[in-house]
């Protein structure tokens, strides 16, 4: 086996850039899934951030979970940081057919825009809109039903996913490559709820919500 190694060292504001966007994942990961009612409302704290309060998980496997998906999202950026494409947290039935997928489409990252917005406000306020609109989507989705689980997606190309394969930062936590199914394919085709996106001189992200239910295609 060929050790993967990666000589690349971070800048400071290479590292805030990637921080903010990683913090913003957790944040909206715990989001979802406290809005969508897939744990009890018990399991989660209250902190604030960007200036409105934000649900955390305080479930300890829950929470493992997001940081090993998290840690694996900086070992890629820091690999190749236009190899992420999408971050799809998805739900499935008990029959593990896909009920809803949210995606995160990260179509630009830029390590360093410090001289266009130095102290990255545009973004986290981008950010800011975003959660709150989060805050939002109960209104726009059907309920889940009490059996449903979920899992999050990477998608990346094959070079980074051998490279993260051979990460010892990322060893404990394997990945596998997934093939689209005719199930998934089918859901592809149906209802697409678009939540917002970002387009800062940070960050070029857009996220919408896939969903098999007739709900209104509306924005938020």
């Amino acid at each position: 086996m060929i050790e993967f190694i990666h000589f690349f060292v971070m800048s400071q504001c290479q590292i805030v850039s990637c921080d903010i966007l990683l913090e913003f994942l957790e944040i909206a990961f715990n989001g979802i899934l406290f809005y969508r009612n897939l744990y009890p409302k018990e399991i989660f704290g209250r902190k604030k951030i960007y200036g409105i309060a934000v649900n955390i998980s305080q479930h300890p496997e829950v929470n493992q979970y997001i940081k090993n998906i998290l840690e694996t999202i900086r070992e890629l950026i820091i690999y190749d940081e236009k190899c992420v494409k999408n971050i799809n947290l998805v739900f499935y039935d008990s029959k593990k057919l896909i009920v809803e997928k949210y995606v995160f489409h990260l179509f630009d990252f830029k390590f360093d825009a410090k001289e266009l917005d130095p102290y990255f406000l545009k973004t986290e306020e981008a950010l800011r809109t975003l959660c709150l609109k989060l805050s939002m989507t109960n209104a726009y989705l059907n309920p889940l039903s009490e059996d449903c689980t979920f899992t999050i997606e990477i998608d990346t190309h094959e070079a980074a996913h051998i490279a993260i394969s051979e990460n010892p930062k990322c060893e404990d936590f394997p990945w596998i490559t997934k093939s689209e199914s005719t199930d998934e394919l089918n859901i592809m085709r149906n209802n697409l709820l678009p939540l917002t996106t970002i387009n800062t001189e940070y960050l070029g992200l857009q996220m919408y919500v896939i969903t098999h239910d007739n709900e209104s295609n509306n924005d938020i």
